[in-house]
């Protein structure tokens, strides 16, 4: 029994750790899927996806997001009471309530497109809006059969549909890009076709949780008729007439009761009705808690491109500059993707130590966490600043929008730093925080883009999108020392040193992107040059000087997994400990 525990345990951490895998690659090919949607399509296309695809992501966060972790939940409760009856109802409770929503979803934005397009201020954005629709139909769905494989142990298919999904929208949509473009496509139409790439995604996503769940049902058919084999023959062993061994079995199933006659619905089994609505009480507080980072993100849409016409910008210009603004948001999102991500994994480590009422160990935790949130931050924040030219004109062909992009790369310390403490705190139970301090964030960007946007243009966009995150990570930091206990002064620390060590980063940074001139490369071929050499330097830069300075403990480096040990050594040698 314990050898099977131990199997068992070794089968959910190596699925959990190839589902978080999966995430990564997913949100790295769904984030840098938009430069070349910039490239082929230019700032007309980018600026309407832009401002489309934040709504299509809330829409689709309300009719799904929740779904997959109380579906999971419910059918891991179901699984661990051997009720495989109920864990069959409750898939076909959240397929029938995902069809449902997704369907609400598609009549809502097909019928609603103009009105949508009114309220951004642009009607350039409706073919895009009635794009994006075809989605709902799909995803929702999927994401029900990925809560049933989660609940049952099963991670590995929805690792593997998370990619194909990934992989399928990104190609559909460079396929269009470049049928259309080739075709004079006019940018609305382009933008569609860009958005409709989600419909094949989710296609894709959903075939392939289809075919796992009919290997997996053949399966199990097979144990079933297996085991039904087994029992008549050991009842036949025992004297028992066939007839009667057969009813056993059936009974044992749930098929009939004593009398031989079926059960009736009511009679200790809940109905598909009673399943549905456990689900949709279970999971509506995570969508309520889901759906903030999307509302944040929509506000922009709503406002930006309506406030850049009171600049006397025509509609097309104005999302020519919406996308222009845009530009610095996937680097920005894909390093606090990344920080989020690993940040998730020490949400166990925090729940246990709670548990165990375990405060060092807590402190320990949420200090190390921290420290290495505001270490990975401050130099992602210089080393996109300083490569803010070379970076632009690389991935997006010129430098439009250059200040947007130096103030929207600002934000990734504050991102990161809020993507890590909301982890921490939702690890202790406190799980409202993150939720409400993002809320708050949403209304002052709001009110700021109001007050900026009509005099800065875009860079007074980029300048409250700096000011609202800075806010919901200072609300974090204050909310976290409260119910922990670590202060500022703790992963503050050897501040001095950290300042030296990112001001030579960012000098090595600024030699690199000066390297094409004195090679004599120009354009974009020079500035991916610089981008290519300044980001590995800088990185290499930074480690050096934060560990022979003192800014990074050989302590704080051994606590990194797998590699932690050799660089504590490596600093160690260096000689020089705060």
């Amino acid at each position: 029994m314990n050898d099977r525990k131990s199997r068992t345990s070794g089968q959910v951490v190596s699925g959990a750790l190839m589902l978080g895998l999966a995430t990564v690659v997913s949100k790295v090919i769904g984030t840098l899927q938009k430069i070349p949607l910039q490239n082929i399509g230019g700032d007309g296309v980018f600026g309407i996806y832009n401002a489309v695809y934040p709504f299509y992501v809330l829409l689709v966060v309300i009719a799904s997001a929740g779904i997959p972790v109380a579906v999971a939940r419910l059918v891991a409760e179901c699984e661990a009471a051997g009720d495989e009856r109920g864990s069959e109802k409750m898939l076909y409770a959240s397929c029938l309530l995902m069809s449902v929503t997704g369907l609400i979803g598609f009549v809502a934005l097909m019928s609603g497109a103009e009105a949508i397009a009114g309220w951004i201020g642009n009607r350039h954005t409706v073919p895009a809006i009635q794009s994006s629709a075809y989605a709902l139909l799909v995803m929702p769905l999927a994401a029900a059969l990925r809560g049933y494989n989660q609940g049952r142990g099963e991670m590995n298919s929805t690792a593997v549909s998370q990619v194909i999904e990934q992989t399928g929208r990104v190609t559909v949509m460079i396929a269009l890009l470049l049928y259309y473009t080739s075709h004079g496509a006019p940018n609305e139409t382009v933008a569609a076709g860009a958005t409709f790439g989600s419909f094949a995604g989710g296609v894709c996503g959903l075939l392939t949780m289809g075919i796992y769940w009919w290997i997996e049902h053949r399966k199990q058919r097979s144990r079933k008729a297996r085991k039904r084999e087994e029992a008549i023959v050991d009842a036949a062993d025992e004297t028992l007439s066939v007839d009667v061994a057969l009813q056993a079995v059936r009974f044992a199933e749930g098929a009939v009761v004593l009398d031989g006659t079926p059960p009736r619905e009511g009679s200790g089994s809940p109905t598909l009705w009673t399943w549905m609505r456990r689900l949709a009480w279970t999971a509506l507080p995570i969508c309520l808690g889901a759906i903030v980072m999307p509302a944040v993100n929509v506000v922009d849409v709503f406002t930006v491109p309506r406030l850049l016409l009171e600049q006397g910008l025509s509609e097309a210009d104005a999302l020519a500059q919406f996308g222009i603004y845009s530009r610095a948001f996937p680097l920005v999102q894909l390093v606090t993707m990344v920080a989020g991500s690993l940040a998730v994994g020490l949400v166990p480590a925090v729940a246990e130590a709670v548990r165990w009422q375990d405060e060092q160990q807590l402190r320990a935790l949420i200090r190390t966490a921290q420290r290495w949130a505001w270490l990975l931050g401050l130099a992602a924040t210089v080393g996109l600043m300083a490569l803010a030219e070379p970076i632009n004109v690389a991935l997006y062909t010129d430098n439009a929008g250059w200040t947007a992009f130096v103030l929207v790369a600002s934000t990734a310390v504050s991102g990161v730093f809020q993507a890590v403490t909301a982890a921490l705190m939702q690890g202790m139970g406190a799980v409202r925080a993150p939720a409400l301090h993002l809320l708050a964030a949403a209304c002052v960007k709001a009110a700021l883009n109001v007050w900026l946007v009509p005099a800065y243009g875009i860079a007074g966009a980029a300048t409250s999108a700096a000011a609202a995150l800075a806010l919901a990570a200072a609300l974090n930091a204050v909310a976290l020392a409260r119910v922990s206990g670590v202060g500022i002064a703790a992963w503050g620390a050897r501040s001095g040193q950290l300042a030296l060590a990112l001001a030579g980063m960012a000098a090595a940074v600024c030699l690199a992107a000066a390297l094409p001139a004195w090679l004599g490369a120009t354009g974009r071929s020079g500035a991916a040059l610089a981008t290519a050499v300044g980001v590995p330097l800088g990185a290499a830069t930074f480690a050096a000087l934060a560990a022979a300075l003192g800014a990074v403990t050989p302590h704080e480096l051994a606590a990194v997994p797998r590699i932690g040990p050799r660089l504590a050594a490596f600093a160690s040698r260096l000689g020089r400990r705060p």
